[in-house]
C-alpha cells in the first residue's frame, strides 16, 4: 500500500465513535501491547479525554484507510512536565499493521510537534513488542532509558528529515539498542496516549 493513499488528519472531538472503531479492531495482543495490560473497552471518560486534543500540548491524527474510507489508525503526542519532551503513541488496527501506517502517521505527527517546540521523544513499551521498536528505531537516535521487567522506556531526538531525503530515517534504524531477549509482535506502538 503507498502511504499516500491513507488520508491523516488532525483529530477532532467529532472523531470519538472513530476512536472507539479504531479500539475495536484492535485485537487482544494489540489491546495488551499498548495498555500494558488487558484492556477490554475504553470507558466513556477515556474516549471524552482521547478525543480532545489541543493540539498543542497534546496532538493526535487520526488516518483513514483508502476508498472506501474507514479510521485505521490513531497517532499522539502528550507533552510532559520538559516543554520540549513529549510521549508517542500510535496505534494501528490489526489488519493494516505493517503495510506503513504507524509509519505514515509518525512521520505526520513529527511535523506537528516540531511545529509546537517539541525537539525530544519518549515511549514505553515491551521489549517483546519487535514492531514498536522498528518503528521508534525509524524516528531518529534515540537509546533505552529505564527497564521494568518486560516494559522498556525510550527516549531520542527526532530526524529533521523524512524518508525520502539525505539523512534518511532508514539511516537511524540501528540507533535504539534492542532489549535482550526481543520477540516477535504482530503490533506497532500501539500507545494512545
Amino acid at each position: 500500500m503507498d502511504p499516500g493513499e491513507l488520508l491523516i488528519r488532525d483529530l477532532a472531538a467529532s472523531d470519538r465513535a472513530a476512536l472507539a472503531f479504531i479500539f475495536s479492531r484492535l485485537g487482544e495482543q494489540s489491546r495488551y501491547q499498548r495498555f500494558l495490560a488487558v484492556k477490554r473497552r475504553l470507558d466513556p471518560a477515556e474516549l471524552d479525554r482521547l478525543s480532545t486534543p489541543d493540539h498543542w500540548h497534546h496532538g493526535a491524527l487520526i488516518a483513514f484507510s483508502p476508498v472506501p474510507r474507514a479510521p485505521i489508525g490513531v497517532a499522539r503526542y502528550v507533552r510532559t512536565g520538559d516543554f520540549e519532551l513529549a510521549e508517542l503513541a500510535v496505534s494501528v488496527v490489526d489488519e493494516w499493521q505493517r503495510r506503513g501506517v504507524g509509519e505514515a502517521l509518525m512521520l505526520a505527527l513529527r511535523d506537528r510537534a516540531l511545529r509546537a517546540g517539541i525537539r525530544r521523544f519518549s515511549a514505553t513499551l515491551y521489549r517483546s513488542n519487535r514492531g514498536a521498536l522498528a518503528l521508534v528505531r525509524r524516528l531518529g537516535p534515540c537509546s533505552v532509558t529505564g527497564s521494568h521487567g518486560d516494559v522498556i522506556e525510550l527516549s531520542g531526538s527526532w530526524l529533521r528529515k523524512g524518508l525520502d531525503g539525505e539523512g534518511t530515517m532508514r539511516e537511524h534504524r540501528d540507533t535504539v539498542r534492542a532489549a535482550p531477549g526481543a520477540g516477535q509482535s504482530s503490533a506497532a506502538v500501539t500507545a494512545w496516549g
